[in-house]
C-alpha cells in the first residue's frame, strides 16, 4: 500500500463526517434570526390549545416498518432532527405526540429542535436503535429519555412515548408532556455565543451556510492535528526509550513513520471531538460525535497494530542473531494472528456503534469456530503442539535428538510437522501433536559428556597390582584438564564373569560430542598403558562348557573344557 493510498484512506472518513456535519450544523432557526417560513414566538402563542397525549400503546411488537424511521426512539430525534434541519416542517410535525393544527405544530416542532440544540445532557448516538426502546432504565415500557436540556428556568426533561394509532405501527414520538413545557423552556433560551470573539466580517461573511469563523476553527483543529502527530509520535519514541534498552531502537527514523500515520488519525478523532462540543445543532453533534468515533476507533487499532510489529520486527530480529530460525515461523503467525483479532475487534466497535446488534453476530460466529475448530482438529493439535515445541525449546534445528523412537538431526520445526534427518540420510517428518505427546532426548543439550567404563582384569592379577592400576588410573583422571575433578572415581566394585571388575567413572567437560570423543580416546589408551604398566592383564570374554560322561562298567566323572 502507497503512502498516498495511506493518506487517501486516513483523510476521507474525516471529510465525509466534515461535509455532513457542517450540513447537519447549518442552522435554521437562532434567536437572532427568524425561520424561513414560520416564526416562533418567544411565548407560546395565544391559540396554540394545551398538548393532548395521544393514546399509550401496549408493549407489543408490530411487523410493519414506519417510513419515517420512528420504530425506534433513536430513529424518531435523528428523524425529527433531519426533517427540522432540511425545513420540512410538515414531516418534523409528524414525530410530535400533540394534536394542534399543523401550522402550529411546525412551530412547536421549530422550538423543539432549538431546545435541543441548546445542548443536551446525553449524545443521541447513545438512544436505543430497537423498537422497544432500553427495557432496563427506570421508565415504563413505553417511554424513553432522550436528555436533559439546560434552560434558565431549570431542567426540561426530553422524553419520548410509544403510541399506537389505528391501522398504523407502534411508533416513536416526542412526549405529550415534555412538548407542553417546550415553549416556555425556548422562551427562556440563553445560547452561548463564540462568534463574539472573532470579527465581524467572519462572523457575517458565509460559506456554504456556515459563518467563515466555523470554518477557520475547523480547519485549524485539523491543521494542529496534523502538527501534534509529530511532536506526539517522537514523544512516544521517548517513552519507549526509558523503558527499554535505546539499542532497539536503531532505525528511529522507521519507527516516526510507523507510528506517526496512527497518531495523526487519534488527533483528527480529537480535533473533530472538539468541534462537536462548540457544534450549534443537535444533529451536527451527533455526525460530529460518530466521527470521531470512528476516526478513534480506526486510529486506535492501527496504533495497537503498528506498536506489535515494531516488537514483533525486534524480537524476529533477536531470533536470527541468535540463529533460533525457527522461531520466525511462529512470530510471523502471532502477527497474522494480532491482526486479525484487531480487525475483527474494530469491526464489532463500529458495528455496535452503528447500532448493529453484534451479540448475535458473535454468538454466530462462536457456533461456528467450533464447527471449524472440530473439522480441522488435528491441524489445530499440529499447530499448538508446534508452537509449544518452539515456545519451550525442547528440541532445535540442529540438534541431535532421539524423537518417537527416530534418531536424527532436527532440520525443520514448522508450524505442522518436525522435519529429522537420520543417519542413513533419510528424512523423517514428524507430526507436532505427537513430539508434544511423547518424550523426546536431545543429545545437543549435554553440558558435560559421561565417561563410564567397566575394567576386566584376570583372575591371576594380584591384589599389588589392582590396588596399583586404581590408584594410577585415579592420578590420570586428576591430571587431565578435560575432566571434572569433582566426579571421578575407580573402584573395584566386585568379581563378575570370571574376573576383577573396576569401575571408571568420570565426566569430560567437552562442548560437542565429536570434542568428547577425542578426550575419551586419550584417556582409553592412558588407562591401556597404565594396566600394562602394572603388570596386569585384561580378561578375555570366556564361556565354560560341561560334559558329563556315564559308562555302564565305569564310574561317573565330569571334566570341564574351557574355550578362550
Amino acid at each position: 500500500m502507497t503512502r498516498r493510498t495511506i493518506s487517501l484512506a486516513i483523510h476521507l472518513p474525516l471529510l465525509v463526517f466534515l461535509a455532513a456535519g457542517i450540513s447537519a450544523q447549518t442552522p435554521h432557526l437562532t434567536r437572532s434570526s427568524p425561520a424561513k417560513h414560520k416564526q416562533p414566538s418567544t411565548t407560546p402563542p395565544a391559540s396554540v390549545e394545551p398538548v393532548k397525549p395521544a393514546e399509550v400503546s401496549p408493549v407489543t411488537e408490530a411487523p410493519e416498518v414506519d417510513p419515517l424511521g420512528r420504530s425506534t426512539p433513536y430513529g424518531c430525534v435523528i428523524g425529527f432532527l433531519q426533517a427540522v434541519s432540511s425545513n420540512k416542517l410538515a414531516v418534523a410535525a409528524q414525530y410530535l405526540d400533540t394534536k394542534l393544527p399543523e401550522p402550529q405544530a411546525e412551530v412547536l416542532a421549530q422550538q423543539l429542535k432549538a431546545v435541543l440544540d441548546s445542548g443536551l445532557s446525553s449524545s443521541v448516538s447513545s438512544l436505543s436503535r430497537e423498537s422497544r426502546g432500553d427495557v432496563h432504565d427506570d421508565l415504563r415500557e413505553t417511554r424513553e429519555r432522550v436528555g436533559t436540556a439546560k434552560t434558565q428556568d431549570g431542567a426540561l426533561e426530553i422524553f419520548l412515548d410509544r403510541v399506537k394509532r389505528p391501522a398504523e405501527p407502534s411508533i416513536w414520538l416526542f412526549s405529550s408532556d415534555t412538548l407542553s413545557k417546550v415553549p416556555d423552556a425556548y422562551s427562556h433560551l440563553q445560547q452561548s455565543d463564540l462568534s463574539r470573539l472573532f470579527p465581524a466580517p467572519l462572523v457575517r461573511t458565509e460559506l456554504f451556510g456556515l459563518p467563515l469563523w466555523r470554518w477557520i476553527s475547523i480547519v485549524a483543529a485539523i491543521i494542529l492535528a496534523f502538527i501534534l502527530s509529530t511532536l506526539v509520535t517522537r514523544l512516544l519514541l521517548l517513552v519507549f526509550k526509558i523503558f527499554l534498552s535505546r539499542r532497539h531502537f536503531q532505525n528511529e527514523n522507521h519507527i516516526l513513520r510507523l507510528l506517526n500515520q496512527p497518531v495523526r488519525l487519534l488527533l483528527l478523532s480529537l480535533a473533530a471531538w472538539g468541534v462537536e462540543t462548540v457544534s450549534v445543532s443537535a444533529l451536527g453533534r451527533t455526525y460530529w460525535t460518530a466521527g470521531a468515533r470512528i476516526l478513534g476507533t480506526l486510529g486506535c487499532g492501527w496504533f495497537i497494530t503498528r506498536v506489535f510489529d515494531i516488537a514483533s520486527n525486534r524480537a524476529a530480529n533477536q531470533s536470527l542473531t541468535a540463529g533460533k530460525t525457527e522461531k520466525l515461523a511462529v512470530i510471523t503467525l502471532a502477527r497474522r494472528l494480532f491482526r486479525i483479532l484487531v480487525l475483527f475487534a474494530v469491526v464489532l466497535l463500529l458495528l455496535s456503534g452503528a447500532g448493529v446488534n453484534v451479540t448475535e453476530m458473535v454468538a454466530g460466529l462462536g457456533i461456528g469456530g467450533i464447527a471449524l475448530a472440530l473439522a480441522a482438529q488435528k491441524t489445530l493439535e499440529d499447530l499448538f503442539g508446534g508452537i509449544s515445541i518452539i515456545t519451550r525449546e525442547s528440541i532445535r534445528v540442529g540438534d541431535y535428538c532421539r524423537v518417537a523412537d527416530q534418531l536424527g538431526t532436527i532440520e525443520d520445526i514448522g508450524l505442522s510437522a518436525t522435519r529429522l534427518r537420520t543417519r542413513d540420510r533419510t528424512v523423517v517428518s514428524i507430526p507436532n501433536a505427537k513430539i508434544a505427546q511423547l518424550s523426546s532426548e536431545n543429545f545437543a543439550l549435554r553440558d558435560k559428556f559421561w565417561f563410564h567404563h567397566i575394567l576386566s582384569l584376570r583372575y591371576d592379577t594380584t591384589g599389588t597390582q589392582i590396588e596399583q592400576i586404581v590408584r594410577n588410573i585415579t592420578v590420570l583422571l586428576g591430571e587431565a584438564s578435560d575432566v571434572e575433578m569433582q566426579t571421578d572415581r575407580v573402584n573395584l566394585i566386585g568379581l563378575k564373569q570370571g574376573a576383577f571388575q573396576v569401575e571408571i567413572f568420570a565426566y569430560m567437560k567437552s562442548h560437542t560430542y565429536e570434542t568428547s570423543l577425542v578426550v575419551q580416546e586419550r584417556l582409553l589408551l592412558g588407562v591401556l598403558a597404565v594396566v600394562s604398566g602394572s603388570g596386569g592383564h585384561l580378561a578375555p570374554p570366556s564361556q565354560a562348557v560341561y560334559l558329563e560322561v556315564k559308562g555302564a562298567d565305569e564310574n561317573s566323572f565330569s571334566s570341564e573344557l574351557k574355550t578362550d
